[in-house]
């Protein structure tokens, strides 16, 4: 049966909806000077052609760009400007239709072009429809440094076809269940062990996918711009953007997701190490994230290159390294100031098992 629900946020709306036709009727309704498609090298032979049939698109302009986080990039984004420029206005729109590296480069390629066009996100992965096109953060990496160049900056709206999933390899659906994961453990006992019922389970993935956007949602249209509770989204990550940017230092890319998992597991390390909570309180979820998720392999002397990526991430304030803690499940802090001594501590924790 056809899925359709429509979840409405204070800045747009999200469609799930696995026929598109809610998609077809907005782009009628928009009544735009132009259509613009991005994809990248999978979703232009995987997901162009559905989409432009679901839709009955017949006057539109489709761009590419390669696929992989290594491509995020403001080079491709200045190549993407270039051939944008003779295609579009103020009233044009731009449909980013990818996972996760197409909606950061997207948004912020729409964004910034005539001081900001409209743009939509059709999210191809379980980690784009879950996290990475909800919540109006677009982003390209510099420097080596994940994110390091972005705006905030609203989709239009946002269309999820479940239909995509079925061709989705099985390391990115894996790596959408540590964001999920991480709601959960943010969501406090009941949500982590729902999580955990219906971990893997495929005829759950619309309600997981309808829960993670109802609950970004409800902290992202609440704190915009990430000045007070949505920092909590960012558990995992202080850790995570480090360890994603070294491997991509080294050409060795891994998934966000699988990053994500290992940043949580040397967070809640160190929440354990810092706000000393009962015995084992987190031992549930650590064993959880060490069994399911792939280890992040890097050597001892690899570490002072991770903490130096720690260090300079775009979240810190005067040099101060605050990653998300947790004094216990549900119940996020990121106002602890942490030393590069413990974070270390942390990373070796995490290298030896």
């Amino acid at each position: 049966m056809s899925r359709f629900a429509v979840i409405k946020g204070k800045f747009h709306r999200v469609f799930i909806d696995d026929e598109l036709k809610s998609l077809r009727r907005f782009l009628r309704r928009g009544n735009y000077s132009s259509i613009i498609i991005l994809t990248d090298s999978n979703t232009e032979r995987l997901c162009l052609p559905k989409l432009v049939e679901l839709c009955k698109l017949k006057d539109y302009h489709s761009l590419s760009i390669q696929s992989g986080e290594e491509n995020k990039t403001l080079s491709s984004a200045e190549k993407l400007w270039e051939q944008i420029l003779p295609l579009a206005d103020r009233k044009s729109v731009l449909i980013n239709l990818g996972g996760g590296v197409i909606t950061d480069i997207g948004g912020f390629t729409a964004s910034v072009f005539k001081r900001g066009i409209d743009f939509i996100h059709v999210p191809t992965t379980l980690l784009a429809m879950v996290d990475a096109s909800i919540g109006g953060k677009t982003g390209i990496d510099f420097a080596n440094h994940k994110n390091q160049l972005g705006t905030f900056a609203q989709p239009k709206a946002v269309f999820i076809s479940t239909g995509w999933l079925n061709s989705l390899p099985k390391e990115q659906i894996l790596s959408a269940h540590a964001e999920i994961a991480k709601q959960a453990i943010l969501g406090g006992l009941n949500e982590w062990k729902n999580f955990v019922l219906n971990f893997d389970n495929a005829e759950f993935i619309e309600e997981q996918i309808s829960g993670a956007v109802k609950f970004k949602l409800k902290i992202t249209d609440k704190d915009l711009y990430e000045e007070g509770q949505r920092k909590q989204l960012n558990l995992g990550h202080t850790v995570g953007h480090a360890l994603e940017s070294f491997c991509l230092l080294k050409k060795k890319p891994i998934p966000h997701g699988i990053a994500v998992a290992a940043g949580m597991i040397c967070e809640l390390y160190l929440s354990e190490k810092i706000f000393k909570p009962a015995d084992n309180v987190f031992s549930e979820q650590l064993d959880f994230l060490k069994c399911n998720f792939p280890k992040v392999e890097f050597k001892e002397k690899d570490i002072d290159d991770v903490i130096s990526f720690i260090s300079s991430d775009k979240k810190n304030i005067k040099g101060k390294i605050k990653p998300v803690l947790l004094k216990r499940i549900g119940k996020p802090y990121w106002e602890k100031e942490v030393t590069i001594d413990l974070i270390r501590e942390s990373l070796n924790y995490y290298r030896q098992l």
